[in-house]
């Protein structure tokens, strides 16, 4: 069977466009065809670095190949709910980027779009559930480990954004124009996710706080903390832009009526463990497996090999539960 093609469209969200580009230049089952981006030099650079056909500063250009089967949109999220919408009506299946939209409204108009043209929508902040080692944890969960899952917290001390590597620019996630909100959207957005897959549930309540603690002069927070309740349990999840550049950390913490799994990722590296695992404290386990890269899942997902980890809607899910925290948060500081 022939591999779908790849396009890359916008270098804006690099972080994960350098990834994913990597990703399919690796694959067995999709192959890179094109990237576009604004700037000419850069799409050159990368398409070269990844051996794409084709490098070009119109994504409508490479939008519009008849090889194209994947589309991976990562421009700038205001200009997101266009592009895919686009996407969509051409029969492309879609990988877009966090946040999806500046609103629902423009989310909604993706999901309609999706729906309507019957393709698959993978947003970025779902990726947890293709991670080997979060999908572990929920297996945990899953198995009775801790017992019912009482609480789910999340921290993550990061910095100021780059606009491109070794670029002192913050570029346009510090732009109100560009996305919803500042630092704790940023990567919030992925604990947001987990918890609702974690909890099988959706929030039905949130409260927070955010603030300019380290850089005043921003135009968005450089500091959040939210706690949202399900049905089931309680989620906390704090995100900063506080951390100097390089040195920012990771934890999530799973408490259950029988056991807790705290996950040190940005400090130890370790686990540790209480409940039925057949030992307690903090060990150091064999990476976890599985899951494999968002390419190759959508193209299994394209071949009917597998049921999509999460859609369009989950996207759409995620989006709404930060716009409520943003809504529901007192500024502090």
């Amino acid at each position: 069977m022939e591999r779908p093609g790849v396009a890359l469209l916008g270098l804006d969200h690099w972080y994960a466009a350098f990834d994913l580009v990597r990703q399919a230049a690796e694959s067995q089952h999709v192959r890179l065809v094109a990237v576009a981006h604004d700037d000419a030099a850069k799409a050159e650079q990368v398409a070269q670095r990844y051996g794409a056909e084709v490098a070009t500063t119109d994504y409508r250009a490479a939008l519009d190949r008849p090889d194209v089967r994947i589309v991976v949109a990562l421009y700038s999220t205001d200009r997101h709910a266009a592009i895919a919408r686009e996407a969509a009506a051409l029969g492309k299946h879609i990988v877009g980027v966090k946040p999806m939209a500046l609103t629902l409204e423009a989310a909604d108009t993706i999901v309609a779009a999706v729906q309507a043209a019957h393709v698959h929508y993978f947003s970025l902040d779902c990726l947890g559930r293709l991670n080997a080692e979060t999908r572990r944890v929920r297996q945990w969960v899953d198995d009775g480990r801790i017992g019912r899952l009482l609480r789910f917290t999340h921290t993550l001390n990061g910095s100021l954004p780059q606009a491109w590597p070794d670029s002192d620019d913050t570029g346009w996630w510090t732009d109100p124009a560009c996305v919803p909100g500042g630092a704790w959207i940023d990567h919030a957005i992925y604990a947001v996710d987990t918890a609702r897959w974690l909890f099988g549930d959706e929030p039905a309540a949130v409260s927070g706080y955010v603030a300019n603690l380290r850089h005043t002069d921003l135009a968005l927070e450089d500091y959040g903390m939210a706690t949202f309740s399900f049905a089931g349990g309680v989620a906390s999840v704090e995100d900063t832009w506080t951390a100097d550049r390089g040195y920012g950390f990771s934890r999530s913490e799973l408490i259950g009526t029988h056991g807790a799994i705290c996950l040190d990722a940005g400090v130890s590296g370790k686990v540790a463990l209480r409940g039925d695992f057949g030992y307690d404290g903090w060990v150091s386990l064999e990476p976890a497996r599985g899951g494999g890269g968002v390419l190759d899942h959508v193209a299994a997902v394209v071949r009917g090999e597998v049921a999509p980890v999460a859609t369009v809607v989950d996207g759409r899910a995620n989006l709404a539960a930060c716009l409520a925290f943003y809504e529901a948060a007192q500024r502090i500081g």
